[in-house]
């Protein structure tokens, strides 16, 4: 047989077709790999959620929102907590009573947070009517509170801005923040030349005052006032004419009221004219003409219109208690009655209150004795 003809000897199968030559893929080989694992382990895992919301999209309303599921899960979560222990609570500090006469240091912050918002103040020996009192305002030369229009800061007087000053007024304390003043400056106070000084002691000690001039006098009703002076002139005119002399007194009263000193009206005064049928009563322009010019420049100074016996130092009361006055200093020759409806509601008024009398003879009588210790008026000598 020709060697052109012999066949080739057949090669072997035993291989698989691409799995030499890289012509097929290994199938088995790949699944076995660990990153397609994976990925098949992740595709299931979004086809179950993906057919989970779809479910709930299909079956809305048949199934609690997914809001309100996390809202009751934090309610719970919540109610679970257990609540926080209690704290204690601290222990209140004592009070102590500061010094009222001592410089104010300032505090620390800490102590401010803790301060209350208003600090008061009671008056260590003060009147058992001074009234508690804050610390933070300012007060006037005379301790009236708020003090004056030009202000003064924290103050020295009895007001807001620190303790009563307890100033001395002819030998008495005085406790009060404002005092009022009442002086009789008839014919016995001028010529006893004590006016100019009872009137630089007042100012010095209370320069912003309100003063109340009068001519002597004590308290009685008008009506009462009146009928006693018409019985009286008529008694004198009887005398008058028994004697066989002319009557020169006074044959009416006008009734008393309450007028500015700085006014006309004032020079026509008995008390500062004078009178020609008195002796040696010159009045008080004329006898204390210095003291005279000083009261007509004040604006707070009054005068009680009329005779003394008129009786009408109710109105003088009346007007510097409804001015705010928290004390009364009455110069006076207590010569008169003090009684009647007008004395007892001012004693009223006085114990409501609560205001400080002071009074000061110009002689040895004291009438209406009854009617000052009512008020528990103290004795200035």
């Amino acid at each position: 047989m020709p060697a052109s003809s012999v066949r080739p000897p057949a090669k072997s199968s035993s291989k698989k077709p691409g799995a030499a030559d890289g012509s097929g893929r290994n199938w088995k080989a790949l699944f076995k790999r660990t990153i397609f694992v994976v990925l098949a382990i992740s595709l299931a895992v979004h086809v179950l959620i993906l057919l989970a919301f779809g479910s709930v999209a299909i079956f809305k309303g048949s199934v609690p929102k997914l809001p309100f599921v996390s809202q009751e899960i934090a309610a719970e979560a919540v109610a679970d907590t257990p609540p926080p222990p209690a704290e204690e609570e601290p222990t209140p500090m004592e009070e102590t009573t500061a010094d009222p006469f001592a410089q104010e240091v300032p505090e620390s912050a800490a102590a401010e947070e803790s301060a209350p918002a208003l600090e008061m103040l009671t008056v260590v020996g003060g009147a058992n009517w001074a009234p508690a009192i804050p610390k933070n305002a300012p007060v006037s030369e005379t301790g009236v509170i708020g003090g004056t229009g030009k202000g003064t800061g924290p103050g020295t007087g009895k007001g807001p801005g620190g303790p009563v000053s307890g100033k001395q007024l002819f030998g008495v304390s005085i406790q009060a923040r404002k005092l009022g003043v009442i002086v009789s400056i008839n014919k016995g106070a001028q010529s006893s030349g004590k006016l100019p000084g009872i009137f630089a002691e007042i100012f010095k000690q209370f320069p912003d005052s309100p003063v109340f001039l009068t001519n002597g006098g004590g308290m009685m009703d008008w009506d009462k006032a009146l009928d006693s002076f018409t019985q009286r002139v008529e008694e004198e005119k009887k005398r008058a004419k028994e004697n066989k002399k002319d009557y020169r007194g006074p044959s009416k009263m006008e009734k008393p009221k309450a007028a500015k000193f700085n006014t006309g009206e004032a020079l026509d005064w008995v008390a500062v004219r004078g009178s020609n049928l008195v002796q040696d009563y010159p009045g008080l322009r004329e006898k204390h003409p210095e003291l005279f010019e000083d009261l007509r420049k004040r604006s707070n100074v009054w005068f009680i219109t009329s005779y003394k016996d008129a009786n009408a130092c109710y109105l003088a009361f009346d007007d510097l208690m409804r001015r705010g006055v928290e004390a009364i200093y009455w110069y006076n020759s207590f010569d008169s009655p003090i009684e009647g409806q007008e004395a007892e509601k001012i004693a009223q008024q006085i114990a409501e209150s609560k205001i400080e009398v002071l009074v000061q003879s110009q002689g040895s009588r004291v009438q209406g004795r009854e009617w000052l210790e009512k008020v528990g008026a103290k004795f200035v000598k």
